[in-house]
């Protein structure tokens, strides 16, 4: 749902891609409720509302600051942008600092990478540490605690 916000074309108005990345989130936070027992949810929970807060707070966007973009070399993408305008095939919207509600959980940390995710905000690295938990959870070996252990193999 989110890869529909961020490049379906939804129009020239930023309305409906506000709209359905918010609506996504909305789901992402149900599904995590759902699956609170298990572990690592929690973690991607508290993640997902660090990220959700920010996000509703201006205007259903993810607030970035020119300054970061220009960190990684990323300012065309910001060429002939105003403030509050979206940024092209992103979830972010173009804010200066001081106009961003919640700046500290928005999009402002850089790492200049050659992959992906170069400005990502403190939501992604709790969502991230809790992916960490639940794959190392699905895939690694539980242990087995309380059981009595059966009857042994060896002869006596």
């Amino acid at each position: 749902m989110q890869a529909i916000a961020i490049f379906a074309p939804l129009g020239f108005e930023d309305a409906p891609k506000r709209l359905v990345f918010e609506l996504s989130y909305l789901l992402l936070i149900v599904f995590i409720i759902v699956n609170l027992p298990r572990p690592g949810f929690v973690i991607i929970g508290v993640g997902l509302l660090l990220n959700f807060l920010p996000i509703v707070a201006n205007g259903g966007l993810m607030p970035v600051t020119a300054e970061s973009l220009a960190k990684i070399e990323e300012t065309h993408r910001i060429e002939s942008r105003e403030e509050g305008d979206a940024i092209p095939y992103t979830k972010n919207v173009l804010k200066t600092e001081e106009n961003t509600h919640f700046y500290e959980l928005s999009d402002h940390i850089v790492w200049d990478n050659p992959v992906f995710f170069r400005v990502f905000s403190i939501g992604d690295i709790v969502i991230a540490g809790g992916l960490v938990v639940m794959l190392g959870d699905l895939f690694l070996p539980r242990l087995q605690r309380g059981r009595s252990p059966g009857p042994s193999r060896v002869n006596p």
